[in-house]
């Protein structure tokens, strides 16, 4: 019986019950390769399953505080006018798919915003970006904990 049936932990049991019940049971080299992969992903999804909403949650409010800045020094009037198309969707859900919706469009308003750095010379806060930038592909790697589909 499952006691904690979050996605997170009905992932870790799928992910558990292959590597324990079923890897050792295989005997063909790539099939055993294959399953502890498909394990690794279990894992991974496992863990990004569990935070993933509060992670875009956090990275949609620095992007846009981010973007904020550089709407402030910069002349461009296509930053504020995304930045209150920003503002205006659903702030209050934590449904994934609207979540999702609002970061990627945090996500290309951030983008846009790099740009505009680069384009107006603005390089505290391109340096500034760079390192929301890192951030964000540190927590990834960090999720993917080394895996990578290899031979794919």
């Amino acid at each position: 019986m499952i006691v904690h049936p979050t996605t997170e932990q009905l992932l870790l049991d799928c992910a558990r019950e292959l590597r324990e019940g079923v890897l050792p049971a295989l005997t063909d080299h790539t099939a055993i390769v294959r399953t502890a992969m498909v394990e690794q992903v279990l894992r991974n999804t496992a863990v990004r399953s569990a935070h993933e909403i509060q992670w875009m949650r956090d990275e949609i409010t620095a992007l846009t505080a981010y973007v904020h800045e550089v709407a402030a020094a910069s002349s461009r009037p296509e930053l504020s006018s995304g930045l209150h198309g920003l503002s205006t969707a659903h702030t209050d859900h934590l449904h994934l798919v609207v979540v999702s919706d609002r970061y990627r469009r945090a996500s290309e308003l951030f983008a846009a915003a790099l740009e505009v750095t680069v384009d107006e010379g603005l390089d505290a806060l391109r340096e500034q970006g760079e390192r929301l930038l890192d951030a964000r592909l540190a927590r990834e790697r960090q999720v993917m904990a080394g895996w990578s589909p290899t031979g794919r």
